[in-house]
């Protein structure tokens, strides 16, 4: 009997060990890490519980003790991040006092920083207060971290300090970038004088055009508001800033025709339909902006710049001809077929192409496209004639039969015209056409057709892999929310699918490029 009595005792005694160790339990955790000999055992079961299914909202409160309690900055550190993890707003009152304004070595640094990130992964406007007290550190990973938080909680209240980094000649280049883009998250107009003007600045060979011209993108309307006068050369105060900081007028004038492009703004359309005639003594320079403003026109579907355009299609310039003949493309300008045709037979290939390729986007002749291929041998044999150290001119033979292929696969896009005209359902069923350059048309037909009903079409096709039919479907929705309020109350059903796919290519080098429009059409639908 007596030892049935001791074998229980033992079992109670292991059973309540047991319960006391329970992982489930805060203070199983509390006791590992206050129990443990030094700093490199108590991250070891900071990160042990960071990595463990016991990671639960009812372990916050304990962590938040902990952050208070500990005197190391790098379990401190550590703690902070699994309190950013778990994402509870209580949190923040600890983790605000545990921030350390005086900071000076590594590891009190990385523990503000990481404390701005946890607090920007809460995301709670009472953080805000927090963040905005980590912009004054002096370390640059912590000041980004707090920046970039505000900007994604689009904290208006941080105004004031972030447009004052952003507008200081003194920080470094990298942060005034982050302070523009969050500038930009947040969306306050009253940030449109200093971004416009750091749109044309570099600092230590750093331009900060891409970040500026984004920004001023999402502030919409009250940007457009400030370049219209820009490039309209109405702007004295500007220009004379320009001047003292020898920024030429010719900049001024380009980067702001481009963002108002972006903006489909039409208020300064005539003066940028006369900047395709812009001169200048430096060809290099007249080029850029007779581009530019093609670009901006196509954008907005002027049907003013199509004879303009027109007359430039001589160039020879194959990239100048190309933006000339894009821009019709995007406009619809069809009165410029003749022309386009005409030109497919002038100039070096590559200029050729790109007039054949108009054809291609706004023709409906697929006949043509053999005459250009059965004309291109001549015309390629004088090419080389004249420029025999082109590499393309060491096989003449292989390089006409590689054009004749590339010239008849333009067919498909005509064919399909002749097929659809101005049918906008006929032109859905192209968007899954297997020549990428067919599914590119129809979603330019498709963009200026005013019809509603097909943005849920060019919405689902958004991932799309080939850069320019992307390209045609960004903008063809773009275009159709312009057009109308029901297609943007239909588009932004879309946003979540949009956001995800945005987040996931971020940093897909492929899509960089293209994913500047992709961004544009989801701030515009955020705008809404």
């Amino acid at each position: 009997m007596r030892r049935i009595v001791v074998g229980g005792l033992l079992s109670f005694a292991l059973l309540s060990s047991s319960c006391k160790s329970d992982p489930a339990l805060p203070e199983t955790w509390e006791k590992r890490i206050t129990g443990a000999k030094n700093t490199k055992e108590k991250l070891k079961q900071v990160e042990e519980l960071r990595g463990s299914k016991f990671m639960a909202p009812a372990m916050v409160p304990m962590l938040e003790k902990r952050l208070g309690d500990e005197k190391k900055p790098e379990v401190k550190a550590a703690i902070a991040r699994l309190l950013g993890e778990a994402k509870q707003p209580s949190s923040i009152d600890a983790l605000q006092d545990a921030i350390d304004p005086a900071a000076s070595d590594s590891e009190s640094k990385n523990l503000n920083k990481e404390i701005a990130l946890a607090l920007g992964k809460i995301g709670d406007p009472k953080a805000v207060g927090a963040l905005s007290k980590l912009l004054k550190t002096k370390d640059n990973y912590t000041v980004i971290a707090a920046i970039e938080a505000l900007g994604d909680m689009k904290a208006k209240e941080a105004f004031e300090p972030l447009y004052a980094i952003a507008t200081d000649d003194a920080i470094e280049p990298f942060i005034t970038k982050k302070a523009i883009i969050a500038l930009g998250d947040i969306g306050d107009p009253r940030a449109v004088p200093g971004v416009v003007r750091a749109m044309f600045k570099e600092r230590k060979g750093i331009s900060f055009y891409m970040e500026s011209s984004f920004a001023l993108y999402q502030f919409g309307p009250p940007a457009a508001d400030a370049l219209v006068p820009v490039v309209e050369g109405k702007d004295k105060e500007l220009a004379e800033w320009a001047a003292k900081n020898n920024i030429k007028d010719v900049a001024l004038l380009a980067k702001g025709v481009q963002v108002l492009g972006d903006l489909h703004d039409k208020r300064a359309e005539k003066t940028i339909v006369g900047y395709l005639n812009f001169k200048s003594d430096f060809d290099d320079i007249k080029l850029i902006m007779r581009m530019r403003a093609a670009d901006a026109l196509g954008r907005m579907r002027s049907k003013e710049a199509v004879k303009p355009l027109a007359a430039l299609l001589d160039e020879v310039e194959a990239n100048a001809r190309k933006e000339y003949v894009w821009s019709l493309a995007r406009i619809g300008g069809k009165d410029a077929v003749a022309k386009l045709v005409e030109t497919a037979g002038k100039g070096p290939w590559g200029a050729r192409e790109e007039s054949m390729r108009g054809v291609a986007m706004l023709g409906e002749d697929p006949a043509v496209f053999d005459k250009f291929a059965a004309a291109e041998q001549k015309l390629f044999e004088a090419e080389c004639k004249e420029d025999e150290e082109q590499t393309e001119c060491k096989d003449v033979a292989g390089s006409v039969k590689k054009h004749q292929e590339k010239i008849l696969s333009y067919k498909n896009r005509a064919t399909a015209a002749a097929e659809c005209k101005a049918d906008a359902t006929c032109w859905v069923k192209h968007l899954d056409a297997k020549d990428e350059g067919v599914r590119e048309r129809a979603a330019y037909e498709l963009g200026r057709s005013g019809n509603v009903a097909v943005i849920d079409e060019l919405m689902k096709r958004l991932p799309e892999k080939n850069l320019d039919t992307r390209l045609a479907i960004i903008q063809g929705a773009d275009w159709l929310i312009d057009d109308s309020k029901d297609a943007m109350a239909q588009a932004r059903k879309s946003l979540p699918a949009l956001e995800k796919q945005v987040q996931d290519e971020r940093g897909k080098t492929e899509f960089v490029k293209v994913n500047e429009d992709l961004r544009r059409l989801l701030a515009k639908l955020r705008r809404g």
